[in-house]
């Protein structure tokens, strides 16, 4: 039993509390942690690297099995 497009409704984002600010030591952190290197830091911006940290705690989700069918890109 696993996510449906049709469950996409039904879904709401959790509210979380930020559990610190971000520093400019935390950000270096985080980007030492995707392997980015200092010298491509400066041709990502921030939001880039963002969300680059976003799709990494998606990786573990294991929602990603399902591939989308043609009949379901037809219906959305």
């Amino acid at each position: 039993m696993g996510w449906k497009p049709e469950d996409a409704e039904h879904v709401k984002k959790k509210e979380r509390p930020i559990d610190r600010d971000q520093t400019t030591a935390l950000y270096l952190l985080r980007c030492a942690e995707l392997h980015i290197p200092m010298s491509d830091l400066e041709l990502l911006d921030m939001g880039m690297v963002f969300d680059m940290m976003t799709e990494r705690g998606n990786d573990s989700w294991d929602g990603w099995s399902q591939l989308a069918t043609q009949d379901d890109f037809r219906r959305f």
